[in-house]
């Protein structure tokens, strides 16, 4: 499912002001936007449309949390996140 909270950020940071002008800037049909923003599923191919539009990854996009257990030397931790590659650089600070 989308993250549509997400969605609006994205949007927000390069100026695109409803979702109307998504539509165009995408090319994504009208009625799609609507639908996926209002909680339904989509197809895959719109979420990868969206993802390279904006230039994030697929799993920013979707409601998606990983955890990511570390193990060093001294310590064990575990790292939730949306992002596998986040939860990891997040371990290393």
């Amino acid at each position: 499912m989308l993250n549509v909270s997400r969605l609006y950020e994205l949007m927000d940071e390069i100026g695109i002001k409803n979702l109307k002008e998504l539509s165009r800037e995408t090319k994504i049909a009208y009625n799609t936007i609507i639908y996926m923003t209002n909680g339904h599923d989509m197809h895959v191919s719109t979420l990868i449309e969206l993802s390279r539009f904006f230039k994030v990854p697929v799993d920013y996009l979707i409601n998606t949390s990983y955890g990511i257990r570390v193990v060093g030397l001294n310590s064990e931790d575990y790292v939730k996140s949306s992002s596998v590659l986040e939860a990891s650089f997040l371990k290393m600070l």
